[in-house]
């Protein structure tokens, strides 16, 4: 048994890891399968195999600790890893996925195999649970494979204790913070106004025309570009708007000028006469 306590988390973390690394091999065997030939689709469960058992052998074979465990700087102890449990690992670890893989694409057809297959995989599911609530008392062996043999988890360097840095999670505080801010003022700022001030500033002006314009079939509102709406003119400068479009603005902007051409927008009549 090991002396010094570890924590649980940090044995959970390592379990992690090694799933996620499994599944982007294991995903990527798919896709490189997806567009091969037809041919090697049948042997998809040795392959994974072969993918499952080099990721084995360079992982708890040579280092005596999985690919999660050696970034959290923890092993397996090794006076419990013996050669004869590194085979039981194997076998225990590696093995039944492609069993269930060779009968799931071989024994399709075979009810009671598929029934068998059923019942196997939900007793499992049920023995994961069970050892997952005596790890949660007990802080040892946190999957069924280290639970059956044994397995315990210890200290690779006693020096290098786990430390959580807290650098992101300040910059993630400073940034929720601003965006909260921003989410906060947005509330208070005139959009209209501010755009109406900036094309002031940097919009091109076009002189007022005074002149009566006639509403045809071809007339487009200035601000929407669209065929007007219960169409209105300012008075000032005889550009037709819709009357959703200049009210609008004018409610979110009292002092609202023409889009076109800057001429004060308050006083708007109803346009009247329409030329084909």
């Amino acid at each position: 048994m090991n002396s010094k306590y570890l924590l649980r988390v940090n044995q959970l973390d390592a379990v992690q890891p090694d799933d996620g690394i499994r599944k982007i091999f294991t995903d990527s065997l798919s896709k490189i399968l997806d567009i091969s030939p037809k041919i090697f689709t049948k042997f998809h469960p040795e392959l994974d195999l072969l993918l499952r058992t080099l990721l084995w052998r360079f992982s708890i074979y040579k280092e005596k600790a999985s690919f999660g465990q050696q970034m959290l700087f923890l092993r397996y102890n090794d006076e419990q890893l013996r050669s004869w449990k590194l085979i039981l690992h194997f076998l225990f670890a590696v093995a039944p996925k492609y069993l269930r893989d060779r009968i799931v694409y071989k024994y399709t057809n075979s009810e009671m195999l598929q029934k068998s297959l059923s019942v196997t995989q939900t007793t499992l599911n049920v023995l994961y649970l069970l050892n997952m609530m005596h790890f949660l008392k007990t802080g040892r062996s946190p999957t069924l494979v280290d639970f059956l043999l044994g397995l315990e988890y210890a200290d690779a360097a006693g020096k290098h204790q786990r430390t959580i840095g807290y650098f992101h999670m300040t910059r993630e505080l400073l940034w929720a913070g601003f965006i909260e801010f921003i989410g906060n003022i947005l509330p208070f700022v005139n959009y209209h106004k501010l755009k109406r001030r900036l094309q002031g500033v940097f919009g091109e002006k076009t002189t007022i025309n005074r002149k009566k314009m006639n509403l045809s079939d071809k007339t487009l509102c200035v601000f929407c570009n669209e065929r007007p709406t219960l169409p209105q003119e300012i008075t000032s400068c005889c550009h037709i708007y819709c009357y959703y479009c200049l009210r609008g603005n004018l409610d979110a902007d009292p002092d609202f000028k023409c889009t076109l051409c800057g001429s004060n927008g308050m006083q708007f009549d109803k346009v009247s006469g329409f030329v084909r």
